[in-house]
């Protein structure tokens, strides 16, 4: 009988594996078989409505999943890739059955000021064709207003928010809490404003790091203010008074907030669903119009695109932390990025590169072969240009160091030359619960780096010593690259940030402007620039993330939905949206375990 039942139960545990493989496979063939029978075409009289969803990103991120097929527990990023949407806006600008653009945003996530500067770039060529934009929302975020106040008609509805505060760096800071936890962390750092991991050893910011903030902040919001005062029609200093007295102007109202940004013109009408709905089919020029979505959009114009040309600029995208080894899009692995660098230096229609970076830092020793393998790339004659996204600091300065020109917005964050090393130990937490270690080594350091025991003394000075010639190797990257003495610098390194404005004026910068004035740039220092065309260099894929990424690479809002609809059809859950795994601090430690390691990043998060 036992051996009866025992036979039963694994055939039953064998069953249930193939029906769970079989209901995902066929949930998969449902949905691929979805996307490609669902071919979009552009109606002749349309709507193009923009409804980024989450994020904006450079490079989309994979969806998460620790076993697919056999785990059905993965779910698609909340993300929107900037340069889909830039191709989108541009190509509908010339394109007769787009008779209008409408601005959905209150899906859009917090995006950074050089990103929310490319896409209001877009749009204004859109708007120099001739036609109208519109932007509706029943609410409006800081970051979603930004893109609302370059539209001809915003709407706002009756009993919105235009969510506007002002700029802000605040950070949790975790000392005394550590302290209570019993948990030891020892930081080796170079350069007095490299404030990355302060939150570790203090409660509070740092002077050093205060008035470096305060420099950055400034020149952010400052741009905020002035381009959307420009946008509207409004002075910046009353958007500024607005903000510094908002009980004042809201009193005003009797407390109507939308009263208040109709007045003031941050909004031009007030109006609900229907009213909206009425406005774009005015606009159009059709009672019942017909709209597309901006995925939908490059999925049916992808034909119309021009042939490519025999000779190209390569793009190559280098968004996320900088770690070693190959890594999926969202994360700079150095072997990945060598591989593209690789197969752009050999094929021979590339003539030149940009380098798009859009990264904090991370592993010195990831960073510097990647350097290693831009110098690579330049001995075979192709020029590189770097192109700035919203943050290329730290290990992010230290891959575009080489670059023939490296061009930034205004508003980038850049710098923060230093560098940094963290270990942690809960050896006296351990001891307060009467867990203790003990042993013995060959060697003064062969019990290594360990949670649960202080650093040996020796491996404290190594890494002393390692961080300065950390240090002093980031001096001499940067000034061999930039064609600068080391005391110059030093002057401008400690680890401190600046923005692409303050970045130029110090040499650190050649130019400002947008990705397209770096793909300019590149081409004319490869002598092609009347006639050339644009090739994105992506890293290769296996099979898993190549179905994955046609399945969620051009996922927007409604595709979520359907996708969500699908598979709650099977009894699945799938989240919304994706988190990331591990946050950045636990990230560092959880590389720093067990070896010494130093880090060049950069956590610089403005509150926007």
């Amino acid at each position: 009988m036992k051996r009866f039942f025992s036979t039963l139960f694994r055939w039953l545990g064998r069953l249930r594996n193939v029906l769970v493989n079989g209901i995902f496979l066929l949930f998969l063939l449902i949905f691929v078989a979805a996307i490609f029978s669902a071919r979009p075409e552009v109606p002749s009289r349309a709507a193009l409505i923009i409804e980024p969803s989450g994020q904006i990103v450079e490079e989309l991120e994979l969806p998460s999943s620790a076993a697919l097929p056999l785990d059905l527990s993965f779910s698609a990023p909340n993300q929107a890739n900037l340069h889909h949407l830039i191709a989108a806006i541009t190509h509908a600008a010339d394109d007769e059955r787009i008779r209008v653009l409408v601005l959905r945003l209150s899906n859009m996530g917090k995006t950074s000021m050089p990103k929310l500067q490319a896409l209001r770039d877009a749009i204004a060529v859109f708007k120099a064709s001739g036609k109208t934009v519109i932007a509706v929302g029943p609410n409006y975020s800081q970051s979603q207003y930004y893109l609302a106040a370059m539209a001809d008609q915003v709407f706002l509805d009756p009993m919105g928010v235009v969510a506007l505060q002002g700029f802000s760096i605040y950070r949790n800071y975790f000392k005394a809490a550590l302290d209570k936890l019993h948990v030891d962390v020892q930081l080796f750092r170079a350069g007095k404003y490299k404030a990355a991991i302060e939150p570790l050893i203090r409660n509070d910011m740092s002077d050093e790091d205060k008035a470096a903030n305060q420099a950055l902040l400034s020149v952010l919001w400052s741009a905020y203010k002035q381009d959307v005062a420009a946008m509207r029609g409004i002075k910046a200093e009353h958007l500024q008074a607005m903000l510094d007295r908002p009980a004042d102007f809201l009193a005003t109202y009797d407390g109507d907030y939308a009263a208040l940004f109709k007045a003031e013109g941050l909004v031009d009408e007030l109006a609900d669903y229907h009213g909206i709905e009425a406005a774009i089919a005015a606009a159009v020029g059709s009672g019942n119009y017909d709209s597309i979505g901006f995925h939908d959009y490059l999925a049916a114009t992808a034909s119309e695109l021009p042939p490519a040309k025999a000779q190209q600029v390569g793009v190559i995208v280098a968004s996320g932390m900088i770690v070693d080894g190959k890594q999926p899009p969202g994360m700079v692995g150095s072997e990945s990025m060598i591989e593209m660098l690789d197969r752009a230096r050999l094929n021979p229609s590339v003539k030149a590169l940009v380098l798009r970076i859009d990264s904090p830092g991370g592993s010195a020793q990831a960073s510097e072969a990647i350097r290693r393998a831009v110098i690579h790339f330049q001995a075979s004659g192709k020029p590189v240009v770097v192109s700035m996204g919203s943050l290329a600091a730290s290990g992010g300065y230290w891959i575009a160091a080489p670059a023939d020109e490296i061009w930034a917005a205004p508003t980038t964050i850049t710098g923060s030359i230093g560098a940094f090393g963290v270990m942690a130990n809960i050896e006296q937490g351990l001891e307060k619960l009467g867990i203790h270690s003990d042993g013995l080594g060959t060697t003064a350091i062969a019990s290594g780096i360990r949670a649960d025991r202080a650093m040996p003394a020796q491996l404290v000075q190594v890494m002393g010593l390692a961080m300065k010639h950390t240090y002093r190797r980031f001096l001499t990257v940067v000034a061999d690259g930039r064609g600068m003495s080391i005391e110059a610098v030093a002057e401008l390194a400690e680890g401190r940030v600046w923005t692409g404005v303050d970045a130029q004026r110090l040499g650190l910068v050649n130019e400002l402007g947008s990705f397209k004035s770096a793909v300019a740039a590149a081409a004319k220092l490869a002598s092609i620039e009347d006639d050339y065309s644009l090739q994105w260099i992506k890293p290769e894929l296996g099979l898993r993330e190549m179905i994955l990424l046609q399945l969620f690479g051009n996922a927007d809002a409604s595709t979520s939905r359907r996708l969500s609809q699908v598979a709650s059809a099977f009894g699945f859950a799938l989240p919304a949206s994706l988190q990331k795994n591990i946050e950045d601090y636990a990230e560092i430690l959880a590389l720093s375990a067990g070896q010494p390691r130093i880090f060049t990043f950069c956590d610089v998060q403005v509150s926007q």
